[in-house]
């Protein structure tokens, strides 16, 4: 008689113990299978939100600078072979081979202008790119459409006189505390018009205060910033939003460097270090959790098999004394939980992968999906097979060790 036959008839003989087994293995190979499969994808998403919130890659001139020093006194550094952007750098580096990798490609021109008397900071952007990199823009008004058109930051556009701090909402009672909304503005522009190089433009709309540089600049077209600042086709930087999902930004760096020889590429060591600081702590965190669970299904099916041993103890001693040696016994045991751990495995992976899907929604809002893997159900698979295969080793051993007489004295 064979072991494999042996094995089989004693799992159909015990069906509902087979399948409480199956179903245990199930409920933890699935948990693991659903974690993972969330994980990934809210990683994969949270990645791409944070390499969309705001430039990881900034592009200067390329400069030289000599500090000097005369009588023991420091005087100010002299810039030489000072290199310049221009508008079609912003282009090519469109063209490296990680190209789509790019999300936002933000060019600017700084130059300083009286407004009224006041020094401000004039920023030339294309808005369409700049808008998409600074998402967290709160505009009061809408976004420059117009040539003469600008934006302003809150406190340049409070220096100016172009707002003033909005009163209470109308229906606030008098002595009560009342909160305002995120919809409702905290200033009211009162007047739109400024001169800048002799000519009159209108401020379309106003930055809610961001506590940042942004706070004391004015904002316009940067072909028509170029011509106020009587720089055409010049630009003083260029920021970039790379997605590094899967390549690492100092890849996309040193290919715009490669595209962009006179220019100064560096990457905002912070923005990449937040995000993989983020995507680790998650990985961390669903490593710990599918451990526990997998630990509690091992436990499980300890459990099940020091109770089977004990209950076919007579079987046991049946075999011994017919012949059967302790090797035997074990490889039974091992190929009943074999087989119970393939099955729990791929029905764990099927449920996992459904239990992901309808999951996701409730902790992704934007939209990511939900790969289908089989890779991983060959991982189930495996992992289900170690956890059980470890777990019955001890049961099986003691199994092997019993004594057939005092087995068969049990009958």
């Amino acid at each position: 008689m064979r072991i494999s036959t042996i094995a089989f008839a004693n799992l159909r003989r015990r069906k509902g113990k087979a399948l409480f087994l199956v179903a245990g293995m199930a409920i933890g190979i699935g948990t693991v299978v659903a974690l993972w499969s969330l994980s990934g994808s809210i990683k994969d998403e949270i990645g791409a939100q944070l390499d969309r919130f705001g430039a990881n890659i900034i592009i200067l001139p390329q400069a030289n600078s000599l500090a000097l020093d005369y009588g023991g006194i420091s005087v100010s550094g002299v810039s030489f072979d000072v290199q310049q952007l221009r508008d079609e750098d912003a282009r090519r580096i469109f063209e490296i081979p990680y190209r789509k990798r790019l999300s936002v490609v933000a060019p600017k021109l700084l130059s300083a202008v009286e407004v009224e008397g006041r020094p401000v900071l004039l920023v030339g952007v294309d808005f369409s790119a700049e808008l998409r990199l600074k998402r967290w823009w709160r505009i009061a008004g809408r976004k420059p459409e117009g040539e003469h058109e600008l934006l302003a930051g809150y406190e340049a556009a409070r220096d100016l006189g172009l707002i003033e701090p909005a009163g209470p909402p109308a229906n606030a009672v008098p002595g009560s505390s009342h909160h305002r909304s995120e919809e409702q503005p905290e200033f009211t522009i009162t007047r739109d018009r400024v001169r800048i190089g002799g000519r009159e433009h209108r401020v379309t709309g106003v930055l809610s205060q961001t506590a940042g540089p942004e706070d004391r600049m004015l904002f316009g077209a940067l072909a028509h910033v170029q011509a106020l600042a009587a720089r055409p086709g010049r630009l003083s930087v260029i920021e970039v939003s790379a997605l590094c999902k899967d390549c690492p930004v100092e890849d996309i760096v040193a290919q715009i460097r490669q595209q962009l020889p006179h220019a100064k590429v560096s990457a905002i060591q912070q923005a990449v270090r937040a995000r993989t600081e983020m995507v680790e702590r998650l990985t961390r965190f669903s490593v710990v959790v599918s451990a526990v669970v997998l630990a509690i299904g091992a436990l499980m099916i300890f459990t099940t098999m020091m109770g089977s041993v004990v209950e076919r103890t007579r079987e046991i001693g049946v075999l011994r004394a017919i012949g059967f040696r302790r090797v035997h016994v074990i490889q039974g045991l091992i190929l009943e939980v074999a087989a119970i751990s393939i099955a729990g495995g791929l029905l764990g992976w099927a449920t996992g992968m459904l239990a992901g899907r309808a999951a996701l929604p409730y902790f992704s809002d934007g939209g990511a999906g939900l790969e289908v893997r089989s890779s991983l159900a060959l991982v189930a698979v495996v992992a289900g097979l170690l956890v059980g295969v470890l777990a019955s080793i001890y049961p099986a051993i003691r199994a092997s060790r019993l004594d057939p007489s005092e087995a068969v004295r049990h009958m």
